[in-house]
């Protein structure tokens, strides 16, 4: 049985337990393509016999980007969602392609989606949404709104654009209308992390 440890920020790896790892036993696949595959995992947890488990695997990352102007605020998408059949704001986002860095995936989509060009993008956190499920994994970065050179590339990425101020950012996600976890995690780090004020340079 775990134990309730009390953390403290300059101590806790050195006290910090090596974790029990689940074992994987074997594992095949029920559907694949080339954005996605469906697996069925046989795994043994330490304390447990073994069982099987579906895991969703995904061979392409994604980057999602809190494009920031000093004066305009924070570009977020406006948009609908037809699997969660949810319509709410969303930073620009997309998969990362092979051979390309996150960096360069963020200052991409954000031109494709927004018609914006950005200076200096980079990545300040990489997270699992849900990874009792899927490997899947986002990188939430940052990026300074340089300037406008076009109308989006993908009109059905987005009904509407909006520039946000700062101060209406918490909001926005406290009342829900932010569905997209990785979207308000990111808003939410970079608000908490000072970024929208001291800009990249923090």
């Amino acid at each position: 049985m775990s134990t309730i440890a009390h953390y403290h920020p300059d101590t806790w790896q050195a006290d910090a337990p090596d974790c029990a790892r689940w074992q994987i036993r074997g594992s095949r696949p029920i559907y694949e393509s080339r954005w996605v595959s469906l697996n069925l995992v046989d795994v043994e947890p330490p304390t447990a016999e073994a069982y099987q488990h579906h895991v969703i695997r995904l061979p392409h990352h994604s980057v999602f980007v809190v494009v920031h102007h000093p004066e305009h605020g924070v570009l977020l998408l406006y948009r609908h969602r037809f699997i969660t059949d949810t319509t709410g704001f969303e930073v620009p986002a997309g998969g990362i392609e092979p051979g390309e860095t996150p960096v360069e995936a963020a200052a991409r989509e954000v031109l494709e989606e927004t018609g914006w060009r950005v200076d200096e993008p980079r990545v300040f956190a990489t997270v699992n949404a849900s990874n009792g499920l899927t490997d899947q994994q986002f990188h939430l970065a940052y990026a300074r709104a340089v300037e406008c050179v076009g109308p989006p590339q993908d009109a059905d990425e987005a009904d509407q654009l909006y520039w946000v101020a700062v101060p209406h950012l918490a909001r926005l996600v406290h009342e829900g209308r932010v569905a997209c976890c990785p979207s308000s995690l990111a808003l939410l780090h970079t608000l908490t992390g000072g970024l929208l004020t001291t800009g990249s340079s923090s």
